[in-house]
């Protein structure tokens, strides 16, 4: 009998193993407004396993594709992602997290309630029926556009012309925005450009490639520039990018 159950234990043992084999180490950070968020509790909910956040909001947890991570922290909402393939592709998941707010009960009146609070009410209303108020010299305010002798018609138009622009503007940014974990990297576009590229015209050295791709995203750039018609702009972007990402390498030495 003892021999069944130490096999079984064997048995098992065995199947965990080999299915921790098929994870990889996914590395992360969570970040709330653009600030990186220390001790939130990273559980990978398919196997039970997990960590937290590091000083620098970063993480590292065994993962595989349709894993469910769980992120909670006592001040911040709980999120719950799916591991995709391109999530480990990118071997880099940015989790921005909301604040919790706490909601305070709602308040219960009940017709009677209701009617002593009115009857109240009327009562403080009464007692400054003939108070006489000073004026308020703070409530007027003066139009100084309108005391304008060369106002145009014209300057209406624009402005009105350029708020709209404005409105819609703000529209279509907030229509093309996704969260940060379905956002493009830059590991998407890594096979368009070749080591030289990075050494040579960026002075990255080849080992550091990866890091400062890492680095790049975590600048939260517009997605706007990973488009064909705007890489010059994303060329831009990695040049004024890896001057400050070296002078980090050279504080860590």
């Amino acid at each position: 009998m003892k021999q069944k159950l130490l096999l079984i234990c064997l048995l098992i043992s065995t199947i965990v193993i080999a299915q921790d084999t098929e994870r990889k180490i996914l590395r992360g950070k969570v970040i709330y407004r653009n600030v990186n968020v220390v001790g939130v509790n990273v559980v990978n909910n398919t196997t039970s396993k997990g960590t937290a956040t590091n000083a620098k909001g970063e993480y590292e947890i065994l993962a595989k594709e349709g894993d469910i991570l769980i992120f909670s922290s006592v001040q911040y909402t709980i999120r719950e992602i799916t591991i995709t393939n391109k999530v480990l592709k990118n071997n880099r998941l940015v989790v921005e997290v909301k604040e919790k707010i706490e909601e305070l009960d709602a308040a219960v009146i009940s017709p009677e309630n209701k009617e002593k609070f009115l009857d109240f009410q009327e009562e403080q209303i009464a007692k400054y029926k003939d108070y006489q108020f000073a004026d308020d010299r703070y409530s007027k305010v003066h139009n100084e556009a309108l005391d304008q002798a060369n106002f145009q018609g014209a300057n209406i138009l624009g402005l009105v012309g350029m708020l709209l622009n404005t409105i819609i503007g703000e529209g279509k940014k907030r229509e093309v925005e996704k969260p940060i974990h379905l956002r493009t990297s830059f590991n998407d576009i890594r096979d368009r450009y070749k080591n030289e590229f990075f050494t040579k015209n960026l002075n990255i050295p080849e080992e550091k490639i990866a890091a400062f791709l890492y680095y790049c995203d975590d600048q939260l750039p517009s997605e706007d520039i990973f488009t064909k018609k705007n890489e010059f702009l994303m060329i831009d972007f990695m040049v004024k990018n890896s001057k400050t990402f070296l002078e980090s390498l050279k504080t860590k030495e």
